[in-house]
């Protein structure tokens, strides 16, 4: 029986404000944040839920929420009871944590998070390093759900970096690092160098691991956390690879090739490097036993809100949270080759600090104007204020109009309004952004209900 909307509304609103309250007056202290005590303090009052599954652990700078979710469409279709957590939500918090690719209704997580509080408060108590915080809440919330789920494999997204990352308490079956790139500099780490030791340290001894990397500093630097800890690795480009013809690709392993897979529904050639890591580790897992028909179905079942989404035709918007300059030149080169002849109408917010002056540049070819907003402020990071964002702006691309609108939706409005109907409307930067902006098109409350089917 579905529940009423008005109190899945209410469940939803009350666990909201459970995370909430955990999120510090002070918005990200890394001395604090960046520690594994209070998650591990925390697993041990909930009796060490995530000792209870097997795990696949996905970290990089960019493309470990796509290729963790092509990895659990492919092992559910194989026949796997599958676990997802991702990080971060756009719209509702239900969507990080999936069974079976599945999105979880509020009434679940509200059960299990009754037992998760309980064992917050104590923690909170007892811990020198005081209250869990949101993330490990969240974290803490997934493997409890997990473990009473009895998956089969839980494929768990890195939230920050790696080493320290709440999500590094598991052993793992498996690690997966999909790309290294300077984002988060304040916290990991200045050179690619640095945050690829960080990405890195995921790695445990005797597992399998699956690393994109591209930088041949940074696969010397996985190379030899393999070696030290024992570890079976698979580089792409040395030990697999993929090939693309007429769109049409193939994934080739060292023991079996993968042939005529099609990822119509997942746009940016980019996608084809987080597909082939997907199948690498979803070989691996399953020891040798993958099917074609497991990895072409899994292909075709996903969708992934917010990366290179389409929202709507005439005119075409697009919706990807391009919010590092990798990503950002990444989305452009596919937006070029997709969309090159359109004049574009971007609508972009990012978070505070970030790289302004090395992603901006990708954007400012064939654009009729810029949309400047700032997403709503959730608690953990702040927006750039568009006036900064106007500055660089002004300074790579004189020429092109500039129009404030602080609210995310009445900016989609107004880029709308500015658009013709052959023209295309990218809206893209912070991931918080495409939250706020997906909105327009599909509302949380439509969200949440069918999460109850």
């Amino acid at each position: 029986m579905v529940e009423s909307k008005e109190r899945i509304l209410n469940l939803y609103n009350s666990l909201e404000s459970d995370f909430i309250k955990l999120i510090p007056q002070e918005r990200f202290n890394k001395d604090v944040n960046m520690k594994l005590e209070r998650i591990t303090h925390l697993l041990e009052v909930l009796g060490n839920p995530h000792n209870s599954f097997l795990s696949i652990h996905v970290g990089g700078t960019s493309g470990k929420g796509s290729t963790s979710t092509l990895i659990a469409s492919i092992l559910t279709t194989q026949g796997y009871k599958t676990g997802l957590y991702l990080s971060p939500h756009l719209q509702i918090f239900n969507e990080v944590y999936q069974i079976n690719c599945k999105t979880v209704a509020t009434t679940k997580l509200v059960e299990i998070f009754e037992r998760v509080k309980s064992a917050i408060a104590k923690v909170a108590q007892e811990n020198p390093f005081g209250q869990p915080s949101y993330f490990e809440a969240q974290v803490a919330l997934a493997f409890c759900l997990f473990e009473e789920q009895k998956v089969d494999v839980a494929i768990i997204e890195v939230g920050l970096g790696g080493r320290l990352d709440a999500t590094n308490v598991l052993s793992s079956k498996l690690s997966v690092l999909t790309s290294v790139g300077l984002d988060h500099t304040e916290i990991l780490g200045n050179t690619v160098e640095e945050i690829a030791e960080e990405k890195a340290g995921i790695i445990k001894d005797l597992q399998n691991v699956v690393c994109g990397f591209s930088q041949r500093t940074t696969r010397e630097i996985v190379a030899q956390r393999c070696e030290k800890s024992g570890s079976q690795l698979w580089q792409l480009e040395e030990d697999f690879s993929f090939t693309v013809n007429s769109g049409s690709l193939s994934v080739n392993l060292p023991e079996r090739v993968y042939d005529n897979l099609s990822l119509t529904k997942l746009l940016g050639e980019f996608q084809f490097y987080n597909a082939a890591c997907a199948v690498a580790a979803a070989y691996l897992f399953s020891q040798g036993s993958l099917s074609d028909f497991a990895v072409r179905e899994g292909f075709a079942n996903v969708i992934i809100p917010g990366r290179m989404e389409i929202l709507q035709t005439q005119p075409v918007v697009i919706l990807d949270g391009a919010h590092n300059p990798d990503k950002m030149r990444s989305a452009s080169h596919s937006v070029n080759k997709l969309f090159g002849g359109k004049e574009r109408v971007i609508i972009i917010s990012f978070k505070e600090g970030k790289l302004l002056e090395d992603i901006l540049p990708y954007l400012v070819d064939n654009v009729k104007c810029f949309i400047l907003t700032a997403f709503n402020i959730k608690g953990l990071w702040e927006p750039c204020p568009p006036e900064e964002l106007k500055k660089v702006i002004n300074s790579v691309a004189p020429s092109v109009p500039c129009f404030i609108v602080r609210d995310p939706i009445s900016a989609v409005r107004e880029g709308l309004s500015r658009a013709a109907e052959n023209d295309l409307v990218w809206i893209t930067g912070s991931l918080y952004l495409a939250g706020d902006v997906r909105e327009y098109w599909h509302p949380s409350e439509s969200l949440l209900m069918r999460a109850e089917e």
